[in-house]
């Protein structure tokens, strides 16, 4: 039974560590390309001009939810 409990203590704590540094990872990018940004209503034309602007190699838009 101790055995168990401590098993279970110490994959709580590993999961708990690996979410820490998944969420303190940060989100840059390559240096040639631009930064990654947050579409919105007010930047919608912008991202659309530098959408179209590239005609090399396929383009991929990711659309997350968190629903």
């Amino acid at each position: 039974m101790k055995k168990k409990r401590i098993f279970t203590i110490g994959f709580a704590v590993v999961a708990l560590l690996l979410v820490a540094m998944y969420l303190r990872m940060d989100s840059s990018t390559p240096p040639s390309q631009d930064p990654l940004a947050t579409l919105t209503t007010a930047n919608f034309v912008a991202f659309e001009g530098s959408f179209d602007k590239s005609i090399e190699g396929p383009r991929l838009v990711l659309l997350l939810s968190p629903t």
